[in-house]
């Protein structure tokens, strides 16, 4: 992201300051010809909403420009034509205040003509890789059956209107008048951990003994009628 970002200043310089010198280091390192100074000071991830709507990560680059050369009046010139140039152009943003004393401080220099351009950058996120499908899909249907049962209070009173749930598929339904209730399409495997019996505010779960019964008659003693 950051090597890409370089190419495309270095490009930039290249076509508005022919045979200028470019260098990434810090300012302040003397340099006998004119060389523009394209320094990275930092970089924020943009969070603004079209940038979290986007599936690419999106930063902002801050670059400090500036100029050295020995002769100050061609560096004034060289300055002078990045400055015309920049306003320019339509793909980066940039600020010509001078930046903060302490960043001059930092690099240990005195504060000389400069101004900073912001590239904005997406950094490219690998797709993952679906393996191709090399041959038809194919459906396997497992076995199914329909389980039923009837639900029953103390003295053998039909409990209607009452909720089932057959726990291992987590499948819901209601007794009849008659306290009876039917599941349809089930995995025979998943009638083995039993149902669950919600009647006025009390639960029951019965597990039964004989998974192969048809149907099932459940006890439901604990409430009163």
């Amino acid at each position: 992201m950051f090597e890409q970002t370089d190419q495309k200043l270095s490009a930039w310089v290249g076509a508005v300051a022919a045979g200028a010198r470019i260098s990434f280091e810090p300012p302040g390192i003397p340099a006998a010809e004119p060389t523009v100074v394209l320094y990275l000071l930092d970089f924020r991830r943009l969070t603004s909403s079209a940038a979290a709507r986007s599936p690419q990560p999106q930063f902002l680059l801050n670059y400090l420009i500036t100029v050295q050369a020995a002769d100050q009046t061609a560096a004034h010139q060289l300055l002078g034509t990045l400055v015309a140039a920049a306003v320019q152009q339509t793909e980066f943003e940039y600020e010509f205040a001078p930046p903060p004393l302490e960043v001059w401080q930092a690099f240990g220099v005195k504060p000389a003509p400069a101004f900073t351009i912001k590239v904005p950058v997406a950094l490219a996120v690998a797709e993952p890789t679906v393996p191709r499908i090399k041959a038809p899909p194919q459906v396997r249907m497992g076995p199914v059956a329909t389980f039923s049962g009837r639900l029953l209070g103390p003295g053998e009173i039909p409990l209607a209107d009452t909720d089932v749930e057959l726990v291992a598929a987590g499948r819901y339904t209601r007794t009849d008048a008659a306290g009876n209730f039917s599941f349809a399409g089930i995995d025979p495997n998943q009638h083995r951990r039993g149902y669950l019996i919600r009647a006025k505010r009390r639960e029951l779960l019965v597990e039964p003994a004989n998974s192969t019964q048809e149907p099932v008659v459940i006890h439901f003693e604990q409430l009163e009628i």
